[in-house]
């Protein structure tokens, strides 16, 4: 006893030292007084290992831009020096106001610069374990560990936009305490955004430059041509020569000016890109504040049911279709659950409001036997149109529940559009076998399996897949043609590349390119399709529900369908797939990794990939054999048979998502 007595003792004391060592916080960053011009407020923060958030008294207008830097300790008694690395990082958590959504911002100690999507106060916190939305543990228990002291430096900066001024602050801060890791990471951050915009604004001068040179030019141009009408037929030959020859150098250089343009404006749309990326995602997080909002009343209501089950009537819950759900499909699977402490008596079925019939009758309960807990499955044909399903549990105290949802059925694939590209004979490129060949046969499995009209597909083949065509077919014609409720499929066959780009947002300084008939290897940049312009392509179609389907691959690796470019051997990143299939209901669905090889099968006379796509739809993928086939179940097809048939060289991947099932074929 006087030995655990003795052994608290020197914890509490342990204790005691711990929070005069590390309770005073001083702060991270020195600032002067009265506060640097570009400062709006700065705040050092005392956090305490506990479970919650705290008020800093910080508030945040819309749009404000400030940056966290963060250190601190945790003290653990009888825990392992595994649980001390800091490494392992204690995250540090941010929130405005009363908004149910908390973020992330510190791992390891290091710092965080974000951007205030709504005016309200700012709470910070420590997170160990699971939270709750508003930031608070699961297990406030697991805060009884020891104790511990954070220090939060909060910086909000009064020019949201002056990185220049930001960056020339911190560099002065940096020669002041050149070993404070924390103004170094800022520093970082700030540099890079000063370093774009720079960029961004001298290839705006650059092109408004330009614009006035190829003007100055027309004009000049246009008045030449009025004094040449002055000149009558028996002017001297020479002058009219020599006068040609002035205006064929004049349109060579307005050719020449145009062609720089066209790269200007490339690049200043790949930068302003790259500047909205930098944006904290306002939309998302007000988004996901709402569904998670939407998600805790749910959850409420269903514990208030629940709560009482003396007289309580049954509990129903539709796992498929959703409400307001859109199908192709004309059959449907309702599925779901219906729960009931004393017991369900039965369940009935209503399709537009006439009774579901199974085995001529209902679905009862055999006699005597009253399950707490009813699955439901069930195959529904529906009618051209809105339809309406209901389902109604009764319990042994003959109480009843009905839940209500409707389907709408759009028919057969008018509302499907696209765009489907094969290359083989390329014109300044080493041709392949059968990417062409496997574009034909993509397009006569939409027109004859799949029944899209002809009128909605285009077929791009060889030389008619510029790159000119491209872009109109996909950036003009279906953004045109594919309203927000319409199907967009775009395949694509032929080769790809990457090369080397600094300016690359992928972290693997490599931009990635679709090649069209007529790329030239030596002038990707000019020629080929960059993968960051596929993604603002794509952001332009306003369908919700868009796949893209690539057999093609970037790796430059010899063989399969890629070009090898000298010098290009880094390790290809997968984000630029993630960039792409950024926005709601977009689905890439390439034939391999990024630094696998597409490979071309003599005995199969198809790319690999395309032949196991085909066959999947034809059948195979249908998994559950419900007569549809999702995006999901060919991926896994897919994702089965290619390795296989690869010697495991080859894996397709699959990037985004979409509300509920994305049908891409109904069988016969």
């Amino acid at each position: 006893m006087k030995r655990h007595r003795f052994t608290l003792a020197i914890r509490s004391i342990l204790i005691v030292f711990f929070i005069i060592l590390f309770g005073c916080s001083k702060p991270i960053i020195k600032m002067s007084e009265p506060l640097p011009s570009i400062v709006k407020e700065h705040k050092t923060i005392t956090l305490h290992l506990r479970p919650g958030m705290k008020d800093t008294g910080i508030y945040l207008n819309d749009g404000d831009v400030y940056t966290i830097l963060a250190k601190g300790k945790i003290f653990r008694p009888n825990r392992t020096a595994d649980l001390l690395k800091p490494e392992l990082g204690w995250p540090i958590i941010a929130r405005l106001g009363e908004h149910r959504y908390f973020h992330p911002i510190a791992r390891g100690w290091t710092t965080a610069t974000l951007t205030a999507y709504d005016a309200a106060y700012l709470y910070l916190g420590i997170q160990l374990g699971p939270l709750d939305n508003l930031g608070y543990p699961s297990n406030p228990n697991w805060y009884d560990v020891g104790h511990g002291v954070f220090t939060v430096d909060v910086i909000v900066w009064r020019e949201a936009d002056d990185y220049s001024q930001i960056a020339a602050f911190l560099e002065k801060a940096k020669e002041k305490e050149p070993k404070n890791k924390h103004i170094q990471e800022a520093l970082k951050t700030f540099s890079y955004m000063k370093e774009l915009f720079h960029l961004a604004r001298e290839t705006s001068k650059e092109i408004e430059e330009t614009k006035k040179e190829i003007k100055d030019l027309h004009e000049e141009s246009g008045k030449e041509k009025v004094r040449k009408k002055k000149y009558d037929d028996e002017q001297d030959s020479s002058i009219l020569t020599k006068s040609s020859g002035t205006d064929d150098d004049k349109d060579r250089k307005i050719a020449e000016l145009e062609t720089k343009l066209a790269t200007l404006m490339a690049k200043l749309q790949q930068l302003d890109e790259m500047k909205k990326e930098l944006d904290t995602g306002k939309e998302q997080i007000s988004s996901l504040t709402k569904e998670l909002e939407q998600k805790e009343i749910r959850e409420k209501d269903l514990l208030t049911r629940l709560e009482d089950t003396s007289k309580s009537p049954p509990v129903i819950v539709v796992a498929t279709p959703k409400d307001d759900a859109k199908v192709e499909a004309g059959i449907i699977t309702f599925s779901g659950v219906a729960e009931d402490d004393k017991g369900i008596d039965r369940l009935d079925i209503f399709v537009n409001d006439q009774p579901l019939q199974k085995d001529s009758r209902s679905i009862r309960v055999v006699e005597k036997q009253y399950p707490k807990r009813l699955e439901f499955y069930e195959r529904i044909s529906l009618q051209e149109g809105e339809n309406q399903l209901k389902i109604r549990a009764i319990d042994t105290d003959g109480l009843t529940a009905m839940e209500t949802l409707t389907v709408l059925y759009l028919g057969m694939r008018r509302n499907v559009w696209a765009a489907v590209i094969g290359i083989d004979n390329y014109q300044n490129v080493r041709h392949l076998k059968y990417a062409a060949k496997d574009a034909r046969s993509f397009y006569d499995h939409l027109v004859k399996n799949t029944q899209i009209p002809e009128e909605n597909i285009t077929l791009l083949v060889n030389q008619e897949a510029t790159l000119m065509r491209l872009r109109s077919i996909l950036g003009t014609h279906l953004k045109r043609k594919a309203g927000k409720e319409d199907m967009v499929i775009i395949y694509f066959a032929g080769h790809g590349a990457s090369e080397k780009d600094a300016m690359s947002p992928d972290g693997d300084g490599l931009e990635k390119y679709l090649l069209p008939y007529d790329a030239n290897p030596n002038d990707l940049y000019a020629s080929a399709l960059p993968m960051s312009e596929v993604s603002r392509v794509f952001n332009r179609i306003r369908s919700e529900r868009l796949i893209f389907l690539g057999d093609a691959c970037y790796s430059g690796a010899s063989g399969g369908r890629t070009i090898s470019l000298a010098g290009i051997r880094s390790n290809i990143s997968d984000a630029f797939l993630d960039r792409i299939a950024r926005g709601k209901g977009r689905v890439i669905l390439t034939a391999s990794g990024p630094n696998e090889v597409s490979v071309e099968d003599d005995g199969l006379k198809h790319g690999v990939f395309t032949y196991f796509l085909l066959e999947g739809l034809r059948g195979m993928a249908d998994m559950d054999r419900d007569g549809v086939i999702t995006v999901d179940e060919i991926y896994g097809y897919v994702s089965k048979k290619v390795p296989q048939a690869t010697g495991q060289e080859q894996h397709p991947v699959k990037k985004g998502t979409v509300e509920g099932q994305l049908i891409m074929e109904v069988l016969d």
